[in-house]
C-alpha cells in the first residue's frame, strides 16, 4: 500500500548514537497527544504545503463527479484530498476525508474499496501509535478483502504484517523476539504467496524487505537472503527510491553482524544513486549519516564517526523543529474545532427551547423568533468578519515572528502556547476527572517549559544544573497545590550536570511523584515533608523520593494510575530501573549507568 512518501514505505528507523534532543520532541508529542486525545476531527493547515498538482487533478475530478452527480467517483475524490494531506502530514483532515469516502463505497457494497480504506485509517494510527486502533482498522480492512479481489487481499495482508509489526518492533529491536512475532511471519508470507501469484514484483519486494527486518532483529544471516531478493526486484524495475532503501537496509544489516566491510560498497552505491537524482530527501540523508557513523566506529576511524554524529544531531534537530511546527498547528486548529462545534450545539438547543415556548404562546413566539433570527444573522455575520480578520491578523503575525525569533525562542512560546489552550480548556470542563487530568498534562508541560528556560537562559545549552532544576521544580508544584508549608529537604550534589533530554525524563518522575504526594500523601498530614537526594556514584545516577504520607493502599493501587505507568515509561527511555516500598512512609529510588544509556539510545534500530 502507498503510504505518505515514497521513501516512508522503503525507509527504516536508524537512531543516533550522538546524544540528541530528539527524546525531548518525543516527550512532547506524547503530552500534546493526551492533551488533544478527545478533541474531534478539525480542518487543519499543516506546515507542509500540499502538492498542488495533484489538488488541481482532485478538483478537476471533483468537479466531474458534481456534474454527473456520480456518488462513486466523488467517494474517490475524497480518498484522493485524504491522500494529499498525508502527503501533507495533515493526518486529521486526511482522516475526516477516508471516512466520507468510506460511508458512500459502504453503501455502494465496494468491498475492495472500503478494504482499501480501512488499510489508510490503520496506517494513520500506527502514524500516530494508536497500536490498538492500527490493528483493529487491519481486521477489518482484511474481512472486507476476503469479499473482494486477490489483489485486495494482498493489500490487507500487508497492512495486518505492518500492523503487527510496529507492535512487535521495540521488543525485537532490543531483544529480538516478542510473543506475537508468529503473525508478523504469518501474515507477511500470505501476502508473499500471493504476491508471486499476481506477479507484483513491488510487493513483492516489500514483502522480502519486511522478512529481511524481522530475520535482522532476530541476528538471523537469512535477512541477508530475503534484503537481496528485494534489492534484485527494485533494481530490475530500475526502482532507484527502492534499490537506495533497500541497499540501506541490508548495509545495516551487515553492521548488526559486524561486517563492515561488505557494509561499505553497498553504502558508496546506494549514494551514488541518491546523488544521481539531484533531489534532496530528509529521511535518507539522515540514514546515509547513521549508517556512516556506525561504519566508521566499527573500522576505529573514531574522527569520522565523529563527524557523522554531529550531521545526524543536525538532521534530528531540523526533524524536531518541522514536527514540533506541525503539532502545535494541528492543536491550534484542532481547539478552535471543538469551539465551533460547542457553539453550534448551543445554537440547536437554543432552538429547542424555542420550540418548546411556542407550544404555549404561538403569538409571542413569532415576534421572538424573528426578532431572535435577525440578532443570529448580525451574530453570525459579525462572527464571520471578526474571525477572517483574526486569521488573516493571525497569520501576519506568525508569518513575522517567523522572521524575528530564533529556534529556541519559538520552543519557549510553542510551551506557552499549549499551556494556555489546556487552561481555557479547564475552565470549560464540568467533570473533576476531566478536569484533574487535563490539569495533570497541563502541569508535565510546564515542567518542560521550566527546563526550556533554564537550558536557553543559562550559559550552557547543552546541560542542565540538577540541584537548581529540582528546586524550583519542587517548588512550582507545590504552589501548584497550595502547599508551600511542605517541608523539604534536599541532598543533591551542587555540581552535578545532566544533558536535557535526561533532565527532561527525571523531571516528569519528579513531577508525578510530588503530584501524587499532594493528592494523598499531604491533605491530612499535620507536619507534610518530603525528601530528594540525587548524586552520581561511579557512571550511575541515582535519584531518591520519600514523603511521609501513609504509602499505597488497597484503595490506591499503583497499576491504575497513569502517572506510574508514565514514571515507568521514561525509566525505560533511560535504561535504568526503579522500586517502591511502603514502610509508614513512601519511598522511591531510581537509578541508571549514564554511559551505558548514551550507547543504547544512540544505536540505530
Amino acid at each position: 500500500m502507498v503510504k505518505s512518501s515514497i521513501f516512508t514505505v522503503y525507509s527504516f528507523r536508524v537512531r543516533s548514537f550522538s546524544i540528541s534532543m530528539i527524546h525531548f520532541k518525543s516527550s512532547i508529542w506524547l503530552l500534546v497527544l493526551l492533551a488533544v486525545s478527545d478533541l474531534s476531527i478539525a480542518q487543519p493547515q499543516a506546515g507542509i504545503p500540499l502538492q498542488q498538482d495533484k489538488l488541481n487533478y482532485a478538483k478537476e475530478v471533483e468537479r466531474e463527479a458534481l456534474a454527473k452527480k456520480d456518488t462513486l467517483l466523488l467517494a474517490e475524490v475524497y480518498y484522493l484530498y485524504g491522500k494529499i494531506n498525508v502527503d501533507a502530514k495533515n493526518y486529521l483532515k486526511a482522516k475526516s476525508y477516508f471516512i466520507q469516502s468510506l460511508q458512500i463505497v459502504e453503501q455502494k457494497h465496494q468491498f475492495d474499496k472500503v478494504s482499501r480504506i480501512y488499510g489508510r485509517l490503520s496506517w494513520l494510527e500506527r502514524e500516530q501509535l494508536n497500536m490498538v486502533k492500527q490493528l483493529e482498522y487491519a481486521r477489518i480492512s482484511l474481512a472486507y478483502a476476503r469479499l473482494g479481489t486477490r489483489k485486495s487481499l494482498m493489500s490487507a495482508y500487508q497492512e495486518m504484517s505492518e500492523g503487527y509489526m510496529a507492535v512487535c518492533h521495540d521488543s525485537l529491536a532490543r531483544y529480538g523476539t516478542h510473543p506475537l512475532q508468529d503473525s508478523v511471519f504469518y501474515y507477511c508470507k500470505l501476502a508473499t504467496k500471493i504476491a508471486y501469484e499476481l506477479k507484483d514484483s513491488v510487493s513483492i519486494a516489500g514483502m522480502s524487505g519486511q522478512l529481511g527486518k524481522i530475520y535482522g532483529f532476530q541476528h538471523n544471516p537469512r535477512a541477508f537472503y530475503h534484503y537481496q531478493v528485494a534489492l534484485k526486484m527494485h533494481a530490475a524495475r530500475n526502482n532507484t527510491f527502492g534499490q537506495i532503501a533497500t541497499s540501506q537496509q541490508l548495509a545495516y544489516t551487515y553492521l548488526q553482524f559486524n561486517q563492515p566491510d561488505k557494509a561499505y560498497p553497498l553504502l558508496q552505491k546506494a549514494n551514488a544513486l541518491y546523488n544521481a537524482m539531484k533531489i534532496r530527501a530528509f529521511k535518507a540523508e539522515m540514514d546515509f549519516n547513521s549508517l556512516y557513523m556506525e561504519y566508521y566506529r566499527q573500522k576505529g576511524k573514531w574522527q569520522k564517526a565523529f563527524e557523522q554524529s554531529l550531521k545526524v544531531r543536525a538532521n534530528e534537530r531540523d526533524q524536531m523543529t518541522a514536527d514540533r511546527n506541525g503539532a502545535v498547528s494541528r492543536l491550534t486548529i484542532a481547539y478552535e474545532a471543538k469551539y465551533e462545534a460547542k457553539k453550534k450545539k448551543i445554537l440547536i438547543e437554543a432552538k429547542e427551547r424555542e420550540l418548546l415556548l411556542s407550544k404555549q404562546k404561538l403569538q409571542v413566539q413569532n415576534w421572538s423568533l424573528l426578532i431572535l433570527l435577525a440578532l443570529l444573522s448580525v451574530t453570525v455575520g459579525t462572527s464571520i468578519v471578526l474571525y477572517r480578520t483574526s486569521k488573516k491578523n493571525e497569520r501576519l503575525s506568525q508569518q513575522n515572528e517567523t522572521l524575528v525569533q530564533e529556534q529556541n525562542h519559538r520552543v519557549k512560546n510553542n510551551l506557552q502556547l499549549i499551556s494556555s489552550l489546556l487552561r481555557l480548556q479547564v475552565n470549560g470542563l464540568d467533570d473533576d476527572s476531566a478536569r484533574n487530568a487535563v490539569e495533570d498534562s497541563q502541569r508535565r508541560i510546564e515542567v518542560m517549559s521550566l527546563l526550556q528556560r533554564k537550558l536557553y537562559d543559562g550559559e550552557d545549552v547543552v546541560n542542565v544544573n540538577v540541584a537548581d532544576f529540582v528546586a524550583e521544580l519542587v517548588d512550582l508544584v507545590l504552589r501548584a497545590f497550595n502547599q508551600e508549608q511542605v517541608e523539604v529537604a534536599y541532598h543533591i550534589e551542587p555540581n552535578v550536570k545532566l544533558p536535557v533530554d535526561h533532565m527532561m525524563r527525571i523531571g516528569l518522575i519528579i513531577n508525578e511523584l510530588i503530584t501524587n504526594a499532594c493528592k494523598y500523601a499531604f491533605p491530612d498530614n499535620p507536619k507534610p515533608a518530603l525528601q530528594i537526594s540525587a548524586q552520581i556514584v561511579q557512571k550511575t545516577f541515582h535519584l531518591g523520593f520519600t514523603d511521609n504520607g501513609p504509602g499505597f493502599t488497597r484503595t490506591n493501587p499503583p497499576v491504575r494510575s497513569f502517572g506510574l505507568r508514565l514514571i515507568q515509561m521514561q525509566v525505560e527511555q533511560l535504561f535504568g530501573t526503579y522500586r517502591m516500598e511502603t514502610k509508614g512512609y513512601f519511598q522511591f529510588d531510581m537509578k541508571f549507568n549514564l554511559i551505558q544509556s548514551f550507547q543504547f539510545r544512540g544505536k540505530p534500530v
